[in-house]
């Protein structure tokens, strides 16, 4: 944990160390001009009101005066340069996780919902950056606060200080305790926190189908589950907090008890002066206020450090690496030797062996045969158990992801489209293509001319996933997308399924185009879909041992297999 901390402070803190060292300052000077004004009251008691020094009134006022102004100076540059430190720490880390998420692997990422991704870029990193920009700073001005106090008290009385400070600390012996139950229960209130966020990311993108099927009801009530759940890891929170600040305030009640009982009987024997207990009476309560504050500071940073550590969690994802070398494309022919993978140790592609050449190939197979899994191994997505796949003999492995990926395109059977203009999610297939390049990408997919009778036309918003336009438009700009990359090697996963006969047809003769000088796979369920000339076909049939090993099959006799 200390390394962590360590790292996450070299990395961000630093940066900021002089906004840092101005913030401490300030708050320094802010709290220094506190600790003047029990020593003018002091000097007002004995030496004016008692010893009837009047010419030292004018002096007293005006350093009473310039005292609060002066803190009130400070008090706003510490508290300007507190908010601005946040801010921009926020905007850093955040930043940063989600640079983390990208780059992390696909399958890490997909062991963690979506909405717990968010709750930890968001609030997480809200609550985890509170322990450097608030708790640290703090405690540092809340030792000078304890010290400074405590320094002037037993220069004003020895035996005071001794007989009102010793007892009191015997409250700080809580701390450990409490501090450890409010970062257990703080831990579990995030969980469920983040269940919540899940919850509604899940919920919200499935409106149609509750209402379709009437889950109204049913809905609501789940939601409420996750509401009930998070109140009450929240009140566990809530009960051992308050538990703690009332040990807190008696911190602070006890040391003031003494200082009457003892103090008090000292005025009267005449041991003590009147100003020395007054200004006893304000240094108790200057120091006493920063050993609570250091409780509260433990408290608050227990109930944090939950927060922090799954920021870490992500900082430390696994990364999406891969070799070093570069991929050199000459006939773009596709391996896939001896290749094993399974899902959470299920079989789902065991000794498969397949060769894609230049043209068009086919792999067909029942829901569940791997058939998906297959384009995305390709894609290094996920990491093979065995075997090994290679593009003109260069394993997948050796090559940097950036290259890999860049002569690959990918359409999926629900394309991925951004909230944005169709332009820009047509653009995503090469970001220094021209508007020109892209138009004529639209063309090709026979998608220009639904474009042009959109209202906004190119700058027409596609919706949250595309929802504003229909299957068949978003698989044709999905389509346009990647022959704007222009990639050696395509990758067609299911995308007829769903689509009008319109846009099937219109993507079969893309497909076409592109086969004399692409090696296309293309991934499907209907064997009617394989056209003459393709160079092979590989399909998977369930047999009574329920293995769903993948076989070549010749291209005249694919269709007498399925018949």
């Amino acid at each position: 944990m200390y390394d962590s901390y360590k790292n996450f402070m070299m990395k961000f803190i630093r940066p900021y160390a002089s906004t840092m060292a101005i913030l401490i300052a300030f708050s320094f000077v802010s709290t220094l001009f506190a600790f003047v004004t029990p020593l003018l009251e002091k000097s007002l008691v004995d030496d004016v009101f008692i010893g009837g020094r009047t010419e030292l009134f004018g002096y007293i006022l005006l350093g009473t005066a310039g005292t609060y102004i002066i803190s009130s100076i400070s008090t706003y540059i510490s508290s300007y340069k507190k908010g601005k430190l946040d801010l921009a720490l926020f905007n850093d880390v955040a930043k940063d996780i989600f640079g983390s998420l990208q780059f992390a692997s696909i399958e890490k990422i997909q062991e963690k919902k979506v909405g717990d991704l968010q709750s930890r870029i968001l609030a997480n990193t809200r609550s985890a950056i509170s322990i450097f920009t608030f708790i640290l700073p703090e405690f540092i001005i809340s030792s000078i606060r304890v010290i400074t106090p405590f320094s002037i008290m037993l220069f004003l009385n020895l035996y005071l200080t001794l007989i009102v400070v010793i007892p009191a600390l015997l409250f700080l012996m809580p701390m450990a305790f409490f501090g450890k139950r409010l970062e257990d229960t703080q831990r579990v209130s995030l969980l469920r926190n983040a269940s919540i966020y899940s919850f509604l990311k899940e919920n919200l993108s499935m409106i149609p189908l509750i209402k379709v099927f009437g889950l109204e009801i049913w809905s609501q009530d789940k939601f409420s589950e996750q509401m009930n759940d998070y109140y009450d890891a929240s009140m566990d929170y809530t009960k051992n907090a308050s538990l703690s600040y009332s040990i807190d305030s008696l911190m602070y009640g006890v040391p003031m008890v003494l200082l009457v009982l003892f103090g008090g009987s000292m005025v009267v024997q005449g041991s003590l002066t009147i100003g020395t207990f007054a200004a006893f009476m304000s240094y108790v309560a200057l120091l006493f206020a920063p050993i609570t504050q250091f409780a509260s500071l433990w408290s608050y940073y227990k109930s944090n450090s939950p927060a922090f550590d799954r920021i870490h969690e992500i900082f430390q994802m696994e990364r999406d690496a891969g070799g070093e070398a570069d991929l050199i494309i000459k006939e773009a022919k596709v391996t896939f030797d001896d290749v094993w993978f399974s899902y959470d140790n299920r079989p789902i592609l065991q000794g498969f062996n397949a060769t894609f050449e230049k043209g068009l190939n086919y792999v067909i197979g029942d829901n569940g045969a791997g058939k998906s899994t297959i384009l995305k191994l390709l894609c290094s997505l996920y990491t093979l158990e065995k075997g090994n796949i290679k593009i003109d003999g260069q394993d997948i492995n050796n090559l940097r992801r950036s290259d890999l990926r860049k002569n690959i395109s990918i359409i999926f059977s629900d394309p991925y489209l951004f909230d944005g203009p169709i332009y820009e999610n047509i653009r995503l297939g090469n970001l220094s293509a021209s508007k020109e390049e892209i138009i004529h990408a639209a063309k090709q997919v026979r998608a220009h001319e639904f474009i042009m009778a959109l209202p906004n036309r190119y700058d027409t918003l596609v919706g949250e996933g595309g929802l504003k336009l229909s299957s068949g438009e978003r698989q044709k700009i999905a389509l346009a997308r990647a022959i704007l990359r222009d990639s050696p090697i395509v990758l067609l996963d299911e995308v007829t399924k769903s689509i009008d006969v319109d846009s099937r047809r219109s993507i079969n003769e893309v497909v076409n185009v592109m086969k004399d000088d692409k090696t296309i796979i293309i991934v499907t369920h209907y064997i009617n879909e394989i056209e003459v000339g393709s160079n092979k076909v590989y399909v998977s049939q369930k047999n009574q041992h329920d293995d769903r090993r993948f076989r070549s099959v010749d291209i005249s006799m694919s269709k007498a297999i399925f018949s």
